[in-house]
């Protein structure tokens, strides 16, 4: 799932954002969760992270460019795209590190073009940034691997995967996954569990615990090879940090 946020005070034209982006999605099997604001007041309160915000610079109380100097306290990674009526005003943008800009009225064509050059940038910057591609319910699911907290085999070919604060089932097997995900943060302390080791807040005894509360049970067969993985895994960050 790749998150998209839109933060313009003209309706018309977060609509027409959405339109463009659900085209794109369907077009090119990719799911985006689009949330949208019409002031950047609202967006600053949400304390929501993007990968990608699309955000009207000239804008009502809170103009774009402020919104974006105190927006990037909260979420320093998110590629902004300012939109405008104005080119020149596209110049001013360039001070808080834009991702793009668009000029309104602007083509379908033109989101298209921000989304292709997302997707290749998600894609070059792999080792830093990797998104997968798993087997929704619905159809194909793009989750960024490092938000991913949990994946937990429910029975019957169905997967469920806890990111901090959302639920996402999937089919397929927890090796199927393993083959996907192919990082060394992960590991299966149980044989219906994958743990990102990065999220891993404490152990006891035969579980472990996640930052966001989730309890993941340690087999006793594999607690030996857990900790090995464990211990290596934190040396291992402590030497790159």
């Amino acid at each position: 799932m790749i998150n998209i946020g839109i933060c313009d005070d003209d309706n018309d034209m977060i609509q027409a954002l959405k339109n463009a982006i659900s085209s794109y999605s369907k077009s090119h099997a990719i799911e985006f969760d689009v949330h949208s604001f019409q002031s950047g007041e609202k967006l600053l309160d949400s304390k929501l992270d993007f990968d990608l915000l699309f955000l009207d610079i000239e804008m009502g109380g809170m103009d774009g460019l402020k919104t974006a100097q105190l927006y990037r306290q909260i979420d320093r990674r998110a590629r902004i795209v300012y939109v405008t009526n104005h080119s020149e005003l596209a110049l001013q943008s360039y001070a808080v590190h834009p991702f793009d800009f668009v000029v309104k009225p602007f083509e379908k064509s033109r989101i298209f073009t921000v989304l292709d050059e997302l997707t290749k940038y998600l894609s070059e910057n792999a080792d830093k940034d990797t998104v997968i591609q798993l087997k929704g319910e619905d159809g194909p699911l793009l989750l960024n691997l490092k938000n991913i907290y949990v994946f937990e085999y429910t029975g019957n070919r169905r997967i469920t995967v806890y990111t901090k604060s959302e639920q996402y089932p999937i089919k397929g097997s927890l090796s199927d996954v393993l083959s996907i995900i192919n990082s060394e943060s992960f590991v299966s302390p149980h044989k219906s569990f994958i743990v990102n080791m990065e999220h891993i807040d404490k152990l006891n005894n035969f579980t472990l615990y996640t930052t966001n509360g989730i309890e993941v049970p340690i087999a006793q067969k594999k607690l030996k090879e857990f900790h090995n993985e464990f211990s290596r895994f934190i040396k291992n960050y402590i030497r790159q940090g």
